[in-house]
C-alpha cells in the first residue's frame, strides 16, 4: 500500500509538469482521473474488499496505468526537447 500512496503523490504532480510544459489540455484532462484515483484509494483503504466493490479496483488500476502512460509520455517529450536544444545550440 505504501508504493500505491507514493505513486498517487507522483500521479498527482503530473498535471503540474504538463502545465509547465504548455500541455494544458492534457493537464486538465488528467484532473478527473486523479480525483477518481484518490477517491478509490480512500474507499479501498477504509473498507474491505467485497465482490460488489470489484469495479473500484478496476478503476483504480486503470488510473494507475493512465498515470504511467502520462509520465512516460512526458519523459519522452522532455528528452526529445533536450536533444533538439543541444543539437541546434552548437
Amino acid at each position: 500500500m505504501d508504493i500505491l500512496l507514493i505513486f498517487l503523490l507522483l500521479f498527482s504532480a503530473t498535471p503540474l509538469l504538463f502545465w509547465s510544459e504548455n500541455l494544458k489540455k492534457t493537464a486538465i484532462f488528467q484532473i478527473p482521473f486523479i480525483i477518481g484515483a484518490w477517491f478509490a484509494f480512500i474507499q479501498i483503504a477504509s473498507s474491505g474488499t467485497l465482490p460488489s466493490e470489484l469495479y473500484v479496483w478496476f478503476l483504480f488500476i486503470g488510473n494507475l496505468i493512465y498515470g504511467h502512460i502520462a509520465i512516460f509520455g512526458l519523459c519522452v517529450k522532455l528528452k526529445k526537447m533536450y536533444r533538439f536544444r543541444t543539437t541546434y545550440a552548437n
